[in-house]
């Protein structure tokens, strides 16, 4: 049965681009959104360190080129957004968090250079029958590099992915300069860098099955349904297909018709119904498009768990700790949020991303302004121990019936944020954060 809606959601994840029409094969080129060969998610701002090398003269040379080929390609991907890696090195310098400003470094590193040069001399008659002789001068030079990221909270290494080539060139005047030839490598080797560190777009063929068959009527019903796809008719093309794959059970009808769903973005359809077409008739034909198609959806799983939420880290474990913390709420829940971790940043950011999300649900909160409040947490600030009766009492003082206590423990990766809730009318704690990943920050 044919999904009533299919003609009015097309996906942007999947378009058709162009159809292309030969004598002989009728083709479809799609657009196809792949997550990066590395793990980034997550990772939004970056700096891009010098790349290391020896401080010998042509590995200096080229540890710079990279960098900067690598910058200039990273920064035309506009997906992340460039921090100045000489603000990053002073900060390292005076012992500064880099957290602050960055999500990871992008580090490269020139492993080894070889460069190898040779004579080959000969000669040749030329049009006056002389004897002309000369020299070959070649350069060989060869290179290995990597580059991977190291993430700012915990130095966690992303990568690395390593290269290696070798190039060469002869001229009859001098021996090529290396480092023309070593440039050249890495700008055929950082070519295609964003598609280890981004989402990037591919453009897959699809070509469309002609079968091959004694049966007339089913080769005639064939040849007509691909004229509807050559003329632009995909709706009526694919209900052909559908019809056709259950009277015959045709694998090609069934080939075809999953090319038609995946270009109106109903790749899941396209899937099931060659998975159906699978157990039908067990044809290795559909066990390997089945296999592409199911590829694509773990694909776009990906991309929408990891790379579709632009958040930042810290944003989204207080968005997860402020619905959390709604769920033990008491009706008509008069809130005060108080920081237990002082002028800790991401704290800070936390317990005001909460306050803006119970304001906007209309949830109430305790006027941060409110003398009475200011007096009690400078004077919880500085005594150091606070018990459940000291938020209690103050609780009670500023008229709040529910305190939200808000925490940063650990540091790195063992970083989690710690929040408890107390009911102070009951004098009782009605939620507790515990130690799992959700609450990692």
């Amino acid at each position: 049965m044919l999904n009533k809606n299919l003609w009015k959601t097309i996906t942007p994840l999947i378009m058709l681009i162009f159809v292309l029409i030969t004598s002989c094969t009728t083709s479809v080129k799609l657009a196809v959104k792949r997550p990066p060969n590395l793990n980034t998610a997550g990772i939004k701002r970056i700096a891009v360190m010098p790349f290391e090398a020896s401080n010998a003269g042509i590995n200096r040379e080229i540890a710079q080129y990279a960098a900067s080929v690598a910058t200039n390609k990273i920064q035309a991907l506009n997906y992340f957004t460039l921090v100045d890696p000489s603000e990053i090195e002073r900060l390292k310098r005076n012992n500064q968090n880099i957290e602050n400003y960055i999500d990871a470094q992008f580090i490269g590193r020139i492993t080894r250079i070889n460069i190898e040069n040779e004579t080959q001399k000969g000669s040749y008659k030329n049009k006056d029958g002389e004897t002309v002789y000369y020299t070959d001068y070649t350069t060989n030079v060869e290179i290995e590099f990597n580059y991977s990221f190291v993430l700012a909270r915990d130095s966690r290494i992303i990568g690395p992915v390593s290269k290696r080539q070798s190039n060469s060139s002869s001229s009859r005047d001098s021996y090529p300069f290396p480092s023309i030839l070593l440039r050249a490598i890495i700008d055929e080797q950082l070519m295609y860098l964003g598609r280890d560190i981004a989402p990037y777009t591919v453009f897959e063929t699809r070509t469309f099955a002609e079968e091959k068959t004694k049966d007339k009527d089913l080769k005639t019903e064939m040849k007509n349904t691909l004229t509807h796809v050559k003329a632009g008719n995909y709706k009526q093309a694919l209900e052909s297909y559908l019809d056709i794959y259950n009277r015959y059970k045709n694998i090609a009808a069934a080939e075809n018709a999953s090319i038609l769903y995946e270009m109106f973005g109903e790749t899941q359809t396209a899937a099931n119904l060659m998975q159906t077409a699978f157990n039908d008739t067990g044809n290795p034909r559909a066990r390997n498009t089945l296999a592409r198609l199911n590829k694509i959806l773990q694909d776009q799983a990906v991309l929408a768990s990891d790379y579709g939420d632009t958040r930042d880290h810290a944003k989204k474990t207080a968005d997860f700790a402020s619905e959390e913390i709604q769920k033990y709420l008491p009706k008509n829940a008069r809130v005060w949020i108080y920081n237990d971790s002082g002028n800790n940043h991401m704290a800070v950011a936390v317990v005001d991303n909460i306050t803006s999300d119970f304001i906007r649900k209309g949830i109430r909160i305790v006027d941060r302004q409110n003398a009475a409040l200011i007096n009690a947490e400078q004077k919880l600030n500085v005594s150091g121990f606070i018990s459940d009766n000291d938020f209690i009492s103050i609780g009670n003082a500023v008229g709040a019936n529910t305190i939200v206590v808000i925490g940063i423990s650990g540091t790195g990766s063992m970083r989690r944020l710690q929040v408890r809730v107390l009911d102070i009318e009951k004098s009782v704690p009605i939620m507790q954060s515990d130690t799992s990943e959700k609450w990692k920050i």
